[in-house]
């Protein structure tokens, strides 16, 4: 499991670097991100599938 937080941890930072972003600026990426998967599953369950 520590291999796995460390990696994690490790690709993280990666893209923080190569993308040029604070860790505001990955918070923000992350809120975004989680905002733009549960609209996605809005649309998929409740408009497409008629739950």
């Amino acid at each position: 499991m520590k291999d796995l937080i460390q990696a994690h941890k490790k690709l993280i930072e990666t893209v923080k670097e190569q993308m040029g972003f604070s860790d505001y600026g990955m918070y923000w990426l992350a809120f975004l991100e989680g905002g733009l998967t549960i609209w996605l599953l809005d649309r998929i369950f409740f408009h497409w599938l008629k739950f």
